[in-house]
């Protein structure tokens, strides 16, 4: 049954079983056709397209988060240098040096694109000027005045990767949504038309999937915890047990990133009643700097869930 875009896949291979077990009663005779004159070939056909979209939008997440590691860490090292800059120069300047009241005021590392960008790209400007004056210094790490401005050039950049690979998210998820109403448009008119073929007795009938869950009560949700294992660049995550009597599993759900959103949440792992409450992975640790963000499901046998806090690990 679908609860979220995760279970698209898992719910069309219900229905696809089930449709092939239709098909090889003599009463569907050569196949089930539904109302819109869809067969099951037209199924396969749309949880290719599914798979592919859904494929599409987990790369696209993982190059956006990739992307966003890329500014932060780079945001990080050229605020370092430019703070060091603006103490160098202190140090070497006289107190009325015109180049010290142009100083600019640095930005924080949470700053904005263009309100980071342009005070970096003024201390530059700065050591260009000092530079034309004869005034001649490295920074730590024999860092020259070339290479700061190579680094505001390459943030600059950095930032344009982060603005496509965001936009190309965005349209991956709207192609993923489209094949997603699709495919309910489809399964809508499947029971219906089972159960106008069969009759109410009928094994086939009792046995249909459904799209949604039920009207039933929600379980209590667990509680998650995690850290992130540098040894095995493994993020881990225990929860707290549920005592639900209908449990029939526990699913550790996770989105690349420091956010987490349900309509990008992944399914990594499952766990049966009993198991050890821990679970290990190194999903969404590709490079420094990178995040992921989980929550650990309790599933009951009639399928209703409920998520747990969501818990965000950082690869440092």
């Amino acid at each position: 049954m679908i609860s979220g875009p995760s279970s698209y896949l898992p719910t069309l291979d219900e229905f696809l079983a089930h449709w092939a077990a239709v098909n090889a009663d003599s009463l569907a005779g050569s196949g089930l056709v539904t109302r819109d004159g869809s067969t099951r070939a037209v199924l396969v056909t749309l949880r290719d397209a599914l798979t592919t979209a859904a494929q599409d939008v987990q790369t696209r997440l993982n190059g956006k988060e990739i992307a966003r590691a890329r500014v932060e860490n780079a945001k990080r090292d050229l605020l370092a240098r430019s703070q060091e800059l603006g103490r160098r120069l202190r140090g070497i300047l006289p107190v009325d040096s015109p180049y010290l009241r142009a100083l600019p005021e640095l930005p924080t590392r949470s700053a904005a694109q263009e309100v980071f960008l342009q005070p970096v790209r003024d201390m530059a400007v700065l050591w260009q000027r000092l530079e034309a004056d004869g005034v001649d210094f490295e920074l730590s790490n024999g860092v020259t005045r070339v290479e700061f401005q190579d680094e505001v050039t390459s943030l600059a950049g950095l930032y344009q990767v982060l603005g496509a690979a965001s936009l190309d998210l965005k349209l991956a998820r709207e192609k993923r949504n489209a094949q997603q109403n699709a495919v309910k448009s489809l399964l809508s008119g499947y029971r219906p038309a089972v159960e106008g073929l069969f009759p109410p007795d009928s094994p086939l009938v009792r046995t249909l999937p459904v799209i949604y869950t039920d009207t039933g009560r929600t379980p209590a949700p667990v509680t998650a915890s995690a850290t992130y294992e540098a040894a095995a660049n493994e993020a881990v995550i225990s929860f707290t047990e549920s005592t639900d009597a209908e449990l029939e599993s526990y699913e550790l759900r996770g989105v690349p990133g420091p956010e987490y959103d349900g309509d990008d949440e992944q399914v990594l792992a499952t766990l049966a009643p009993g198991a050890p409450r821990i679970f290990r992975t190194d999903f969404s640790f590709s490079e420094p700097g990178t995040f992921a963000s989980f929550k650990v499901y309790v599933l009951l046998a009639a399928g209703n869930e409920a998520g747990s806090n969501a818990v965000t690990v950082g690869r440092p």
